[in-house]
This record gives structure tokens, C-alpha cells and sequence, in this order.
């Protein structure tokens, strides 16, 4: 009981928040009316659009219904940053034209976070690999979350990898984040010219796991599940989500990490590289943080993963956290920007290189 109370007014608070509290505040600086009526009216109906929410994603096959709470929660956070901004000028310019500048603010803003949430910047990264015996290129594609999103943004995303003609693709978990995700909707995953190993992230075992690694398993990508094998004189590893890195150390001290090789870690979160240094890990591939997706919640994304977004080194090792290809919820980024990583390895002394 207490933590079903728990959950009620801390759901209901951040709907308040993030979408009800912007959308009646922007109503009344537009009708010139006190804004405070208008919150007190969106405090109570946070309670039944918590219901309502939580209804859709946990008990309502209704994808299209699912869609437009996304996209709602999506467009409130966006409003919500402007809303919170704006207010700062009410006491000297009338609430009317501040709710004119915030409304047109508001549609600019919600283009542009569609436009970056639905185009895929490929990141190109070069590493020396003098272990392996011929240069190795990975595609790396991260939290395409199908479900969030459609089967034809995954074939939007499988065209763009093959375009980069790689030796291996691998995938850093939550590639799907829905149980009504099957087979068909992943058939898009068959059509990669190369193969393609996996490690699971939070979102498969939200879902019925055994089913979503059927279903991907179906067309060809390979599951690594706390294991690891050689490909191209790359020794991939990849590990389980777990919700706290503490089990890595154990898991990586029962496999066999060859030190001739040049190796790769796969693990969802970035907060497992450490234990991937202790083992000398040449790479450490991750997702899961999306970087915040729309702004600003990279402040609190960061606060909990550090290593948030991008590349970082040490002791000559390296992690590689991704932006996510897709999105999770709302088909909104801003701030952010999906990604695939191109990843080069060569067998020579070359040194790592960063391209934009």
C-alpha cells in the first residue's frame, strides 16, 4: 500500500510537471487569465492522466493510443523548458505575448526534436588494433527501442548500415522495448550483409525475454549472454544488463579474456567500464542513457552516469557510450542526437582518431 501511494504521487508530480502544469500555464498567459486557477486545475487531473498513462503502457495492446502519450510527454517537456524560461519576463511584459513568443518557441522547437529524433548521425572512430590481423570495421547501433519506434524506422537504420560496408555490427541493447513486438516487426534485422551480435539491455527483460531473443535470434544476430567469441581476430564479449555493475567483475573473471587479442566488451551501461579496465579491455561499447534525449535531462542523466555520452579513455583502454539510434517514449531529441557509431580498427600503430 505504501508504495502504491508512493508511486501515485511521484508519477502524478512528474506529469504535472513535465506535461500538465506547461500546457495550462501556456493556456492562461494566452487568455491574459492568473495562471494559478489553471494549475490548480492541472494538479487534479494529474491523478486520473497518471492512470490513464499507465494504463496504455502496461495493459493496452492499443499501439496508436501508446503513440500519442509518447509524442504528449514528449512536446510537454519541451513546453516545459520554455514555460519555465518565459516566466522570468511575465512581471514586465504582458502574459499574452509571452504565451505568443512561448507558443511559437514551442512549435520550432518540437520540428527540430522531431527532426533530430528521425535522422541518424553516423560517429566514425579509429583505434590501433596490432593484435588483429587485418583491419576490422564494427557498426555499432544502440537502443533503437522498436516499439517506441516503428519496423520501418529499423529498416531505415539497417539501410544505413550496410551503407557503411562493415565486418561486424553489434548491437548494445534495448533494441526493442515492447512485448507486442514480434517477429515480423524485426524482420528488417535479416537484410544486414554481415553478422551481428547482441547483448541484452534492460528493456529485452522488461518484456518477456525468452520471446524477444526468439524473435531476434529469427534473423540472424547473435546473443551474447555472459560469453564471448572471435570474429575477425576480435574477441567479442558480451554481458547481461544488470541493474548494478557489481556482478561483472566475477562474470569477466570466469571467461577466458585472451590479452594476444584485441578485445571488445558489449554491456549495456556505461557504468560497467571499470570493470572492464581492471580486466585490460581494449573497448567498452554502451548505450542505454540516450544522453538525456531532451533537454534537460542530461543534467540528471549525468549526475547518475558520469560517462555519459561520447568517448573516454584510460590507461590506454577505451569506452564508447552512444546517444542511442532511436528513442524511447516520445520520438522527440533535443539536445541530443541519434547515432551509429562506425568504429575502425587497425592493425597497425595508427593512432585513435575522432571523426565528427
Amino acid at each position: 500500500m505504501k508504495n502504491r501511494a508512493v508511486f501515485i504521487i511521484a508519477g502524478s508530480a512528474v506529469l504535472f510537471v513535465a506535461v500538465l502544469a506547461p500546457a495550462f500555464t501556456l493556456i492562461a498567459w494566452l487568455s491574459s487569465n492568473t495562471v494559478w486557477p489553471f494549475l490548480l486545475a492541472a494538479a487534479l487531473l494529474s491523478v486520473p492522466a497518471l492512470y490513464s498513462f499507465w494504463f496504455t503502457l502496461n495493459n493496452s495492446n492499443n499501439m496508436t493510443l501508446r503513440w500519442l502519450w509518447m509524442q504528449t510527454l514528449g512536446l510537454g517537456t519541451v513546453l516545459m523548458s520554455l514555460v519555465v524560461f518565459a516566466s522570468i519576463f511575465t512581471a514586465k511584459v504582458s502574459s499574452h505575448n509571452v504565451g505568443q513568443f512561448v507558443l511559437i518557441a514551442w512549435f520550432i522547437l518540437s520540428v527540430l526534436a522531431i527532426w533530430q529524433a528521425t535522422n541518424i548521425k553516423s560517429r566514425y572512430l579509429e583505434f590501433p588494433a596490432t593484435q588483429s590481423p587485418k583491419p576490422v570495421r564494427i557498426v555499432q547501433i544502440s537502443d533503437v527501442h522498436v516499439g517506441s519506434r516503428s519496423a520501418a524506422f529499423l529498416r531505415k537504420v539497417v539501410v544505413q548500415v550496410n551503407q557503411h560496408n562493415p565486418d561486424i555490427v553489434v548491437i548494445t541493447g534495448d533494441l526493442l522495448d515492447a512485448s507486442t513486438v514480434g517477429t515480423d516487426d524485426l524482420a528488417a534485422l535479416g537484410h544486414l550483409k554481415c553478422p551481428a551480435y547482441m547483448c541484452i539491455g534492460n528493456h529485452e527483460r522488461y518484456v518477456d525475454l525468452d520471446a524477444a531473443l526468439e524473435s531476434i535470434a529469427t534473423h540472424g544476430v547473435t546473443i551474447l549472454r555472459d560469453e564471448a567469441l572471435t570474429i575477425d581476430g576480435v574477441q567479442l564479449i558480451g554481458i547481461d544488463d544488470r541493474d548494478r555493475p557489481d556482478a561483472l567483475p566475477s562474470i569477466l573473471d570466469s571467461m577466458h579474456i585472451d590479452p594476444t587479442m584485441y578485445s571488445v566488451l558489449l554491456y549495456h551501461r556505461p557504468d560497467g567500464w571499470q570493470a572492464a579496465l581492471d580486466k585490460n579491455i581494449k573497448l567498452t561499447l554502451a548505450g542505454h542513457t540516450h544522453a538525456g534525449q531532451i533537454f534537460p535531462f542530461g543534467f540528471l542523466v549525468k549526475r547518475q552516469y558520469p560517462n555519459m555520452a561520447g568517448l573516454f579513455t584510460k590507461k590506454g583502454n577505451s569506452l564508447y557510450v552512444s546517444m542511442g539510434t532511436g528513442t524511447w517514449g516520445p520520438v522527440f531529441r533535443l539536445g541530443t542526437r541519434c547515432e551509429m557509431t562506425v568504429i575502425d580498427l587497425h592493425n597497425d600503430d595508427k593512432k585513435m582518431m575522432i571523426k565528427k
